[in-house]
Formats: C-alpha cells, sequence, structure tokens
C-alpha cells in the first residue's frame, strides 16, 4: 500500500531507491540492513517507511524502475523494424541490460527464487506487462501473416524464459557458459532459432 508522501516528495524516494540500489550491488540484499540504506541516502531510517513499506518492496520498487525505464526506451527502438530486426534488437538490448544491470540482478535473482510472495509480486507487477507486449506484437504478426498461427499464451512465456536466462547465463558465467561463442554469433543463431525454428534453411541459405 503506498502513502501519500510517496507522491509529494517523489525526490526522496528516488534517493531512498538510488541508496538502496548501490548497496543491494554492493553487498547483496539480505546483508544490506534499512539503517545502512537510511544513512547512504541521509535520512533518519524511519523515514523510509514513509516510501516504502519495507525492504521487499525496496528490491521490488528498484527492480520496476530499472526494467520499466530499460523496456520504455526499447519499444521506441523496435516500433519501426522489420520482424527480424525486431527480434536481433531486442535480443542486443536485454543482453546489454543485464550486462549493466548485472550487480543488481545477482542480488534480486537469489531472492526471487527463495521468495514465494516477491515471485507473485514479480510477475503481477513487471513481468506480466511485458508479455502482454509481446503477446500484442505476435498476434499482429500473425494476423498480417508474417507469423504461423500458435499458441501465444505458451509461446511468449517460452521465448521470453529463454530471453531472460541466456543473457544471464552467458554475462554471469561466461567462462562455464557458450565458452568461445562470440556475442555476435550468439545473436545471429538466436535471431535464427526464433524466427525460423529448427528446420531446414531455405534454399540458398545456410
Amino acid at each position: 500500500m503506498e502513502h501519500s508522501a510517496r507522491n509529494e516528495t517523489p525526490t526522496r524516494r528516488t534517493e531512498i531507491l538510488d541508496a538502496a540500489a548501490s548497496l543491494f550491488a554492493e553487498k547483496g540484499y539480505e546483508r544490506t540492513p534499512v539503517k545502512e540504506i537510511a544513512e547512504r541516502a541521509g535520512i533518519a531510517p524511519g523515514t523510509i517507511y514513509l516510501y516504502f513499506d519495507c525492504k521487499r518492496d525496496l528490491l521490488l520498487s528498484i527492480a520496476d524502475r530499472i526494467i520499466g525505464e530499460a523496456w520504455s526506451e526499447t519499444e521506441a527502438e523496435l516500433a519501426p523494424l522489420d520482424r527480424e530486426a525486431y527480434v536481433a534488437a531486442l535480443l542486443q538490448n536485454i543482453f546489454d541490460f543485464v550486462r549493466e544491470n548485472q550487480a543488481f540482478l545477482q542480488a534480486l535473482i537469489p531472492e526471487i527464487w527463495t521468495d514465494a510472495e516477491l515471485q507473485d509480486q514479480f510477475f503481477n507487477q513487471i513481468l506480466a506487462p511485458l508479455f502482454e507486449t509481446g503477446a500484442g506484437y505476435l498476434e499482429e504478426q500473425i494476423a498480417v501473416g508474417r507469423a504461423r498461427p500458435c499458441e501465444v499464451d505458451v509461446v511468449i512465456p517460452a521465448i521470453a524464459g529463454s530471453l531472460m536466462m541466456l543473457p544471464l547465463f552467458h554475462t554471469l558465467a561466461p567462462n562455464q557458459f557458450l565458452e568461445g561463442v562470440s556475442e555476435d554469433q550468439l545473436m545471429e543463431e538466436l535471431t535464427r532459432l526464433y524466427l525460423e525454428g529448427l528446420k531446414p534453411a531455405p534454399e540458398g541459405r545456410e
């Protein structure tokens, strides 16, 4: 539940989010006490609770902010692109996002995996709107004959899952995952996989 003070002083809320994000990235979520977040933000510990219900609310709000901002920029970039360029640009943007936010994601992911309530909040607040956007795009492609008819509710989560996990594996464990494969090679292969599946290549293309 949001308190009225959150809407009255957005700058203070942003300062708290910035302080928490930097500490979570440096120390991890569990090892960062609210008191230390308050100290870095230059406020009294109790002030944080005027803007956020708990530390979990802080974590989710940071994730919502960085993913939302990144997705808004990506949507604007993808809008004019054809199907192949759309998939290639989406892949590259996701890899760039994971690389740029690696430290924070390392703090976020274990909490999502182990906290059922946070899982539900993360899906409903952050992932569900992205899934809806992806489903809308795929349905448009099907309607104009640029994609085969399919079960959109199955395909979108499947693609989204690989789009999220592959960059994480490749970025967080580069020496264990796809060692020797360049990012350009990975982008090319994944783009072809999403657009063509594993069917034989058309004549004239290898």
